[in-house]
C-alpha cells in the first residue's frame, strides 16, 4: 500500500524535528517525495533487494557496536534515534524501483535459506513505506520535544484517512480519531506514570537483592542519561544530628567514560577496643562532634554512610569492621539494622594522602578540560582562590535540572559547553576534573545530603531522591567538601515527592521501630509500648482457635449428614429400634445385627456399607438397589 502524497516526507521531516537532525531530514525527505514525480525506475531484480537487505543489516550492526563503546547502554536510545538513517537506503530503492516492493524473502534471511534448500516459501511482497513511517515515529520519541504527541496523532489519522471506510460521512470518522487520540493521550500519561513507578520498584529490588550497598570500588554516575531521572521517596536512613550534613558512603579518583572508580581500594581490618563496640580510625580521635545513624543492611552486609572527617564509630555490635583507603566503611556480618554513633572533626584519617592518580585527567575530557581552566585562569590563582571563582563559575552560569538531553559530544563536555545544566553528579564530576586542571588533587565523593527533619520520628531521614555527589580536594594539608550543586536541587527533587508518601512514611517508621526492637541491645523503655502488641496478638490467636474449632465441627456435620442420614438402610434400623431391637452403648451396627439374628438383610447392609466407607461410593443403578431393596424389606416386616 502507497501512502498518500507528501505523508512520507512529512514523517522523516517531524522525525528530524523531535531529535535536532532537520539539516539530515529535509533532504532525506525531498529525495523520498520526488520519486512521485520523475519517470525513471531501476529494474532491480529480488537478489540485488538480497544485497541491498544485507547491507542495511551490516550498516545496523557497525553503528550498533560503534554506539554501544561509545555510550554503553544509552547506546541504545542513540541507535534507535538514527534507524530511519540506517534504513534509508533499502527504502529509496525500493521506491526508485520498477517493482516498487520488497520481497518479504529479502527480509528474512531464515526465509531465504528454506528457499534455496528447495521449500516453498511465500511470495509475498510488500511496500516499506508505511512500516518505514512507524519507524520515524518511533525514533521521534527519543526526542520528546514539545508538540510530540500531537504530530504522532495527526500523521496517523494522515495514513488513516487514505484507507477509511467509505460508506461512513467523514464527520464521523473525524469524531472517532478525535476520541480515539484523547483517550490514547490520558492512556500514555498513565502509562508512563506506571512506567516511573514499576521502574523505581524493579531498582529497588535490584539494589534490594543483586545490590546490597553502594559498592565503594565503582559509582555508575547517571552522566549521559536521557529524560528525566526519576527518583524515589523510600526511607534509607534516619540520623539524629544537630544541623544539616553530608553523609559518605566512599569516594572515588579514577574517571573512565561515564563511571568513577576507586583505584586499587584494600580492606583492612580494624581492630575493636573497650567492650568491643568502638571503632577508632585515629590514635586520637575528635569526639567534639557526633551523630547517630540508623542504617538499613542486607542480610547483614553493606556500606555504614559516616560524615566527612569521621574519627571514631561507637555503640556497633559486629564481629569485624573494614575500611579502605577512600573513606568507605564495610560490614560484613551485622544485624538487619545497623544503628551507630559517628565522632568527626577536622581531620580525615579516613581518607589517604594524595596520589598520582588525584590529579590524572581522562584522555577524552583532558584538551577541553585544560581550555577552560585556562579560559578561567587557573594558573595565576592560589587554591583558595580557585575554589573561590570555580564556586562563582558554576553559580553564574548553570542551573540545576533532572530533565537530561544527549549531544554528538561527551555528557560530561555537552554539560560544560552547551547545555550547562544537569545535576549533582555533573557538578561533582566537573568540579573535581575542573580542580585536577589547577593541580589541586581531588576526589568525587557519592552519599547522601541529610536536610529533611520528620516531625513523625522527631528525627532526620534520609531518602533515597537525597543521595547525592559532591568533591573533596585536597588544601592546607587536609580533604575538604566542595560542594558547587546549586541549592535549589533540594526544592527540585521535593517536589517529585508522591501523593501517597505520608501513608508510606507511616509505615516505614512502623517498621523502623520493630527493626529497632528487634536489632538493638537498648536498655532504654522508649519502646515498651511495642509490649502492648501482646494483647491483640493474644485476642487474635484466641479468635483463631475458636474459628478453627467451629471449622472443624461444621465439617464434621457435613459428613454425618451426607454418609448418615442419606442412606436409605437407616430406615430399617428406625423400624428395628421401633421393635425394640435396641442398640447398646458402645456396639457396633455390626455386631448389633449379628445380635439381633435378623439375616435378611444382610445384602442391604453390605450395600449401606460400601456406600458409607467406600472412596468410590456406590453407581447409580447401586444406589437404585439399596433404595428398592430397603422398600421392600419394609413393606415385608
Amino acid at each position: 500500500m502507497i501512502p498518500p502524497t507528501l505523508l512520507l516526507g512529512c514523517a522523516v521531516i517531524f522525525w528530524g524535528w523531535q531529535i535536532n537532525l532537520l539539516i539530515i531530514a529535509i533532504p532525506m525527505a525531498l529525495i523520498l517525495e520526488t520519486a512521485r514525480w520523475v519517470n525513471w525506475r531501476w529494474d532491480l531484480s529480488d537478489k540485488d533487494f538480497n544485497r541491498i537487505t544485507d547491507w542495511s543489516a551490516v550498516i545496523l550492526v557497525i553503528v550498533a557496536i560503534y554506539l554501544f563503546d561509545q555510550e554503553s547502554l544509552r547506546g541504545l536510545m542513540t541507535l534507535l534515534s538514527w534507524l530511519p538513517i540506517i534504513f534509508f537506503l533499502l527504502l529509496t530503492i525500493q521506491i526508485y524501483s520498477i517493482q516498487n516492493s520488497v520481497k518479504l524473502t529479502s527480509l528474512f534471511y531464515s526465509l531465504r535459506r528454506q528457499e534455496a534448500k528447495g521449500s516453498t516459501v511465500t511470495n509475498t511482497r510488500i511496500n516499506l513505506s508505511y512500516p518505514y513511517i512507524m519507524m520515524c515515529l518511533l525514533a521521534a520519541s527519543v526526542g520528546r520535544e514539545t508538540w510530540f504527541f500531537a504530530g504522532i496523532i495527526l500523521l496517523t489519522g494522515w495514513g488513516l484517512w487514505a484507507i477509511r471506510p467509505q460508506r461512513y460521512f467523514s464527520l464521523y470518522w473525524l469524531f472517532l480519531l478525535i476520541i480515539a487520540g484523547t483517550l490514547a493521550y490520558n492512556t500514555q500519561l498513565g502509562l508512563r506514570h506506571l512506567q516511573t513507578e514499576v521502574e523505581m520498584l524493579i531498582l529497588d529490588w535490584i539494589e534490594e537483592f543483586f545490590l546490597n550497598s553502594r559498592d565503594p570500588y565503582r559509582q555508575n554516575t547517571a552522566i549521559g542519561d536521557i529524560g528525566r531521572l526519576k527518583q524515589s521517596d523510600k526511607i534509607l536512613l534516619r540520623v539524629d544530628t544537630k544541623a544539616p550534613l553530608n553523609l559518605r558512603d566512599a569516594s572515588y579518583n579514577l574517571y573512565f567514560g561515564t563511571t568513577w572508580h576507586a583505584k586499587k581500594p584494600v580492606f583492612k581490618n580494624i581492630p575493636p577496643i573497650k567492650d568491643g563496640t568502638v571503632w577508632q580510625f585515629t590514635a586520637n580521635p575528635e569526639l567534639d562532634n557526633e551523630v547517630t545513624i540508623s542504617s538499613y543492611l542486607h542480610k547483614g552486609k553493606g556500606i555504614l554512610p559516616v560524615p566527612h572527617g569521621s574519627s571514631q564509630i561507637s555503640n556497633l555490635i559486629v564481629p569485624t569492621l573494614k575500611t579502605n583507603p577512600f573513606g568507605a566503611i564495610k560490614i560484613e556480618k551485622g544485624p538487619d539494622l545497623a544503628v551507630y554513633t559517628a565522632s568527626f572533626g577536622k581531620d580525615t584519617p579516613l581518607d589517604a594522602l594524595p596520589t598520582d592518580s588525584d590529579l590524572q585527567l581522562p584522555d577524552k575530557e583532558k584538551q577541553y578540560l585544560l581550555t577552560l581552566a585556562k579560559q578561567l585562569n587557573f594558573s595565576e590563582q592560589t587554591p583558595n582562590q580557585v575554589l573561590t571563582n570555580l564556586s562563582q563559575f558554576f553559580a553564574q552560569n548553570f542551573s540545576y535540572t533532572l530533565n537530561l538531553t544527549s549531544s554528538g559530544t561527551s555528557p560530561l563536555q555537552y554539560f560544560l559547553e552547551q547545555s550547562r545544566a544537569g545535576h549533582c553528579e555533573y557538578f561533582a564530576t566537573a568540579t573535581t576534573l575542573l580542580l585536577r586542571a589547577a593541580g589541586i588533587p581531588s576526589r568525587y565523593a557519592s552519599g547522601y545530603y541529610v536536610t529533611e527533619y520528620s516531625y513523625l520520628e522527631d528525627t532526620y531521614i534520609v531518602r533515597k531522591r537525597h543521595s547525592h555527589a559532591w568533591t573533596i580536594a585536597y588544601l592546607n594539608g587536609r580533604w575538604q567538601e566542595v560542594d558547587n550543586t546549586p541549592a535549589v536541587w533540594l526544592e527540585i527533587e521535593e517536589e517529585m515527592s508522591s501523593w501517597w508518601q505520608p501513608i508510606y512514611d507511616i509505615w516505614s517508621w512502623i517498621g523502623y521501630e520493630f527493626s529497632y526492637w528487634r536489632w538493638t541491645d537498648d536498655n532504654d523503655d522508649s519502646n515498651d509500648w511495642l509490649l502492648w502488641l501482646i494483647l491483640p496478638l493474644i485476642l487474635i490467636l484466641i479468635w483463631r482457635f475458636y474459628f478453627r474449632e467451629r471449622v472443624i465441627n461444621v465439617n464434621k456435620q457435613k459428613v454425618m449428614t451426607i454418609v448418615g442420614n442419606d442412606s436409605d438402610f437407616y430406615q430399617i434400623i428406625q423400624r428395628l429400634n421401633k421393635e425394640k431391637y435396641v442398640k447398646q452403648a458402645g456396639e457396633n451396627l455390626t455386631d448389633w445385627l449379628t445380635r439381633i439374628q435378623i439375616v435378611d438383610i444382610k445384602s442391604i447392609f453390605k450395600l449401606h456399607q460400601k456406600y458409607r466407607f467406600d472412596p468410590n461410593g456406590l453407581n447409580s443403578e447401586e444406589r437404585l438397589q439399596l433404595k428398592k431393596e430397603v422398600e421392600i424389606w419394609l413393606q415385608n416386616h
